[in-house]
């Protein structure tokens, strides 16, 4: 290659680099200017977007300058390669399925992060052996709009629209604030006493003697998040049995996002709103939200890079996974949130899913990390390692218990009629096998994920509670405690669904 393309002082040498800046340019800003001025149907965090676009920069600079010869010497080269770089970093996740199937076959957990590693680690070595010009360019051009593109989606949720104006709303006289707490992944307390050796009366106890009716019957309504949270906040079934089709999968986002369901109900009913976003993508603050709860902008970029980048491993371990990391700070500032002063006169209902004590269990009974086992596909390993596993998600669930008590103590100190619904959206998964059918799981694995934590405290209300009440019943007899409403009960159904929105629902015969 002669000297003049090297050292890019000519025209024709500057067409790959040029050919790098435009998309780069344009990647960047276009979809933010347009994005911004558009309420429908994303809501971008431009922020998160450029702050995980800067860590993807360091990690492929660094990349490239310990694989590449050529990195101080060649600009248009080493500007290919970061891209290719990039691109092989962000797939993380199919490169995770491979490592999941190799470490199930055989038979050792630790695969699954070093299989996807290692597969990347030759990619890029192929990659760094690559120098000709032209078509690092093409990839670059192409390649860093795909980059930018992922980095978008892994930043935005899918909102729908807002429900109508409602107007201004007065609050009948003496209306209580109210907590909705979903406490991701926490079992029935039968099920931690018989199967984990676990007795979490003492907890339950203290709920008791706070005004709260525990349903000790309690199952919910769905085997997953999605579907069980979003029918939660859509006071009604969101999915079906039979095949998921997309005016359920709108009604989820609608629900999730507040435009359908409890929130506009206590709008109308003249409350305010307090969301809480999580490091899970379905709690983000849609256009209803009066007052949304965020994370630091660096937590959420960290935990999506952790989920998405073969920095997955390194992120997990140097953050000690931001996944629990985000969700502790989360819960830890609940009782500050929910507790301050209400911005006017009208009262509030606050929103807060929590995704703890789901896995993976990192934290011990005083909220330290302290754990090192971070794989959260319970069920790869020896029975030795889920019986530890079991032991550590006890931990997990003793510092969720302290945490929660705390807040609930600050809020009834401040709002002594408050209103409060606890409740899973599923129980734990230590055998659990995603995207098998309901048929094909252990009888074991069914009632683990079935049995739920589920708690209420509507003072002047307790009559209309029972035992074996589900999320979808307990939430509607709350509207009606709460708003005067007069919704009915609906049949208490337990659903299985497959983890994402695209299998299919299987309504379920379960002994509760």
């Amino acid at each position: 290659m002669s000297t003049t393309s090297d050292t890019g002082h000519d025209g024709e040498s500057t067409r790959p680099l040029i050919l790098w800046i435009l998309p780069l340019v344009g990647a960047t800003l276009i979809p933010g200017l347009v994005w911004t001025q558009v309420n429908q149907p994303y809501a971008l965090h431009p922020g998160l977007v450029l702050t995980m676009t800067g860590f993807a920069a360091i990690f492929a600079g660094i990349a490239l300058a310990l694989l590449s010869s050529g990195f101080r010497r060649r600009l248009r080269w080493a500007l290919g390669l970061t891209t290719v770089v990039v691109l092989v970093a962000f797939q993380w996740r199919g490169l995770a399925e491979i490592g999941a199937a190799v470490a199930g076959v055989v038979g050792l957990p630790v695969l699954s992060d070093l299989t996807p590693v290692t597969i990347a680690g030759l990619l890029l070595w192929v990659a760094s052996r690559l120098a000709d010009e032209w078509p690092f360019a093409a990839l670059t051009g192409i390649g860093v709009l795909a980059v930018v593109g992922v980095l978008g989606i892994g930043a935005l949720a899918i909102v729908a629209p807002a429900p109508p104006d409602i107007g201004t709303v007065t609050a009948r006289p003496g209306s209580p604030d109210v907590l909705l707490l979903v406490l991701d992944g926490y079992a029935r307390g039968d099920w931690l006493d018989e199967v984990y050796g676990y007795d979490n009366s003492p907890f339950l106890e203290e709920l008791e003697a706070r005004g709260f009716a525990v349903a000790y019957d309690a199952t919910p309504n769905y085997s997953y998040t999605y579907a069980s949270l979003s029918t939660i906040l859509n006071l009604d079934y969101v999915f079906l049995p039979g095949g998921i089709d997309e005016p359920g999968r709108e009604l989820m986002r609608a629900a999730l996002t507040g435009a359908t369901g409890m929130i506009p109900a206590f709008q109308q009913g003249g409350y305010e709103v307090t969301y809480f976003e999580n490091a899970w993508g379905g709690s983000q603050c849609g256009s209803a939200i009066d007052r949304c709860i965020r994370h630091n902008l660096v937590s959420r970029s960290l935990w999506t890079i952790g989920q998405m980048t073969i920095l997955a491993p390194v992120v997990n371990a140097v953050v000690m996974n931001p996944f629990t990391t985000v969700s502790l700070g989360q819960l830890q500032s609940l009782g500050e949130v929910i507790s301050e002063p209400r911005s006017g006169e009208r009262p509030r209902l606050t929103i807060a899913h929590v995704v703890l004590p789901h896995s993976p269990m990192l934290l011990d009974a005083n909220c330290e990390f302290n754990r090192v086992d971070i794989q959260r596909v319970w069920g790869l390993g020896s029975e030795a390692l889920q019986t530890a596993r079991r032991a550590n998600y006890v931990g997990q669930l003793e510092c969720v218990n302290q945490v929660v008590l705390d807040a609930l103590d600050v809020f009834l100190e401040r709002y002594p009629t408050g209103v409060v619904m606890i409740t899973s959206d599923h129980g734990p998964a230590s055998t659990l096998l995603e995207d098998l059918p309901v048929d094909e799981q252990l009888d074991f694995t069914v009632q683990e994920r079935m049995k739920i934590l589920s708690a209420y405290r509507m003072p002047g209300c307790e009559s209309t509670f029972r035992p074996d009440l589900t999320p979808v019943n307990g939430v509607r007899l709350l509207v009606n405690c709460v708003l005067g409403a007069d919704l009915a009960p609906v049949m208490d159904v337990n659903n299985w669904i497959s983890s994402n929105s695209e299998g299919e629902v299987e309504e379920m015969s379960l002994t509760r």
